[in-house]
C-alpha cells in the first residue's frame, strides 16, 4: 500500500471507509475526483489486486480482495479524516437513494454512528433494529438497538432523548425474550420504568408495569408480580 502513488493510496483509503463492498456511485460522490481520474485510479487498484469488480454497469460495484486490504488502509487514516468521510457517505446515500432509504438503513446506521452524526445515528440504528427484528435476525436486532442506546447516551439529555431511550428499551423487550435473555429483559424494563418516572408519564408507567408483571409471571416470581 505504501508503494502506491499518493493519489491511488488516497483512493484506496477512501474506498475502505465505504466498506468491504464499494458501490461505484457512492465512491464517486465522496472521492473528490473527476470521472476519468476515478476510473484510472480504480483500474490501478484492480491491477494491484486490491479491488475487483463485483457488479456490472449501471450498478458498478467493487469489493476488496482480502480483509487485510480493507483493514490496513482504513486503519491508516487519521480519526478526523475517517469521521469526515463517514459523515459524507451518509449525506451521499441520502442524496443517491432518497426514494428508497429503507434499503440502505444498515449502511446509513453504520456510517452515521462512525461519522458521529449522533442524532441521525440513533434514528437509523433504531430503524435497522426494527428491520432486523421483523425478519427474525434477533442477534442483529439486539446489536442495532444497543448501539442506538449507546448513541443516545452521548447526546445532551432532553425530553426527546428520554422518550427515545424509553421506546428503544421496549423495542428490545421482545427481541431479548426470544433470545432467552429474560433477566436482561427485566433489567431493561426497570431502566424504562425509571425513564417513565423522570418523564412523569403515566401512560408509559402503565406500559412498563404490565410488561414487568408479565416477566415476573413467566419466571414464576408471583410475589414480585403482585407487588408490581
Amino acid at each position: 500500500i505504501d508503494r502506491l502513488p499518493p493519489e491511488d493510496k488516497r483512493l484506496l483509503q477512501t474506498a475502505s471507509v465505504v466498506g468491504k463492498d464499494v458501490p461505484s456511485a457512492l465512491l464517486q460522490a465522496i472521492a473528490e475526483l473527476p470521472g476519468e481520474a476515478l476510473r484510472r485510479g480504480l483500474d490501478h487498484l484492480q491491477a494491484a489486486e486490491f479491488l475487483y469488480e463485483t457488479g456490472l454497469y449501471p450498478d458498478l460495484e467493487y469489493a476488496f480482495t482480502h480483509a487485510l486490504t480493507h483493514e490496513v488502509p482504513y486503519s491508516g487514516l487519521l480519526h478526523d479524516r475517517r469521521r469526515e468521510l463517514h459523515a459524507r457517505i451518509v449525506e451521499a446515500i441520502e442524496t443517491l437513494h432518497r426514494d428508497r432509504l429503507g434499503e440502505q438503513i444498515e449502511r446509513l446506521a453504520h456510517h452515521a454512528l462512525r461519522g458521529e452524526l449522533r442524532e441521525k445515528a440513533v434514528g437509523y440504528l433504531r430503524q435497522a433494529g426494527v428491520k432486523a427484528a421483523a425478519r427474525s435476525a434477533l442477534p442483529d436486532a439486539r446489536a442495532w438497538f444497543e448501539q442506538a442506546l449507546g448513541a443516545l447516551e452521548a447526546l445532551p439529555e432532553s425530553p426527546s432523548t428520554l422518550e427515545q431511550a424509553f421506546e428503544i428499551r421496549l423495542e428490545l423487550r421482545p427481541v431479548l425474550n426470544q433470545l432467552g435473555e429474560v433477566r436482561r429483559t427485566l433489567e431493561r424494563l426497570r431502566e424504562a420504568e425509571t425513564l417513565a418516572e423522570r418523564l412523569n408519564d403515566n401512560r408509559r408507567r402503565g406500559r412498563v408495569c404490565a410488561f414487568v408483571t408479565n416477566i415476573h409471571s413467566l419466571l414464576g416470581e408471583l410475589d414480585e408480580a403482585l407487588v408490581t
